[in-house]
């Protein structure tokens, strides 16, 4: 099946904080509000009770599996000393969840609609057209 939007075209979407349907901006009111849709295509981006949780994965994820290796890297090798590394951590575990939120919630749109890509409308309408071709 050929999509309309790729999941290339997504993920770089994702990555840039833009709309994975149209790759319109801004997604986000303000820093910590997402649009519930998008303000260009209408893409509802906020899909119901519980799909923040994703967003909460990916920031926990980022912090856990990004950061604090390297801070514990820095660490071992002799860089910094055990206060200095328990004051970063602690820091990193509460400032960068707010610094990261909407590329949390970017990065989470990403990953659904890049296991679902017909779940956008610009590929659904794609699929629907390829469809009726294969029926003539």
């Amino acid at each position: 099946m050929k999509f309309t939007v790729s999941r290339y075209e997504i993920l770089l979407r994702g990555l840039r904080v833009r709309c994975p349907n149209c790759g319109g901006r801004p997604i986000f009111r303000n820093w910590f509000h997402l649009h519930h849709r998008c303000p260009q295509c209408a893409l509802e981006l906020a899909r119901g009770d519980g799909f923040f949780l994703g967003a909460m994965v990916w920031n926990y994820g980022l912090i856990v599996f990004g950061c604090l290796p390297i801070l514990v890297g820095l660490f071992f090798v002799g860089w910094i000393n055990g206060t200095v590394l328990a004051v970063l951590s602690l820091s990193a575990g509460l400032l960068l969840p707010v610094v990261l939120y909407p590329w949390a919630w970017s990065l989470w749109l990403m990953t659904y609609f890049l296991a679902l890509p017909n779940e956008l409308p610009a590929n659904a309408e794609a699929d629907t057209e390829a469809g009726a071709e294969e029926t003539v």
